[in-house]
């Protein structure tokens, strides 16, 4: 909402004199005027991409978006890393809203798990069901070789999530299938520098 400034203009009115005031005028040189600089706020940086979904059936209470660590922004190893934890999270959270959105900014055409896994989160949504449970818990991250994948990379990183047991459930509560929980599984990801400060996910598949 905005608010409007009023402003507030008084005149002064003197009354005439029988006799002139033949008085020279006196010659003031107007003050100067010094400009106040304009404080300019900077620009922000939205946290998220704007179709980014904020809630969804499967979020906890509080539970905010994953961002994307300053850590990541390094070209190196340990840069890949830190992008290998945030995109197994947007995975996560794709888990969380039903939705695939956020991961889909992060991965190239070469990547055919991620691929399929949004593609299958997609068509969930799209038949007005959602998940509940599905969500990952990170392990550290550790760097690994490149090879034998011939995907583009520039870093390969090994990632290991437990993922907790999962429901696919209907606008009234049938569950329609589902999964047991997981402790400890591996999964390679390999990604390319896509900018200065950003990656792209080549490659990714369970190993273990």
């Amino acid at each position: 909402m905005g608010f409007g400034l009023i402003g507030l203009v008084a005149a002064a009115c003197t009354r005439g004199s029988a006799t002139p005031n033949l008085s020279p005028v006196s010659s003031v040189p107007p003050s100067s005027v010094v400009s106040s600089p304009v404080s300019v706020s900077p620009t922000v940086p939205p946290l998220y991409p704007a179709d980014v979904p904020l809630t969804g059936h499967n979020v906890r209470p509080g539970e905010k978006p994953p961002v994307y660590p300053a850590a990541a922004k390094q070209h190196s190893q340990a840069g890949a890393n830190a992008f290998a934890e945030f995109f197994m999270r947007t995975l996560d959270w794709a888990y969380a809203t039903t939705n695939p959105s956020y991961m889909k900014h992060y991965y190239g055409p070469t990547c055919g798990l991620c691929s399929g896994l949004a593609t299958g989160i997609a068509k969930t949504s799209e038949e007005k069901a959602w998940y509940l449970g599905g969500r990952l818990t990170m392990h550290p991250v550790a760097g690994t070789s490149i090879a034998p994948v011939t995907a583009p990379a520039d870093f390969c990183s090994v990632v290991i999530v437990d993922i907790s047991a999962t429901s696919v459930v209907d606008q009234k509560g049938h569950v329609l299938n589902g999964d047991g929980a997981h402790a400890g599984d591996h999964f390679k990801l390999c990604a390319k520098s896509a900018s200065k400060e950003a990656w792209t996910t080549t490659y990714l598949a369970r190993i273990a």
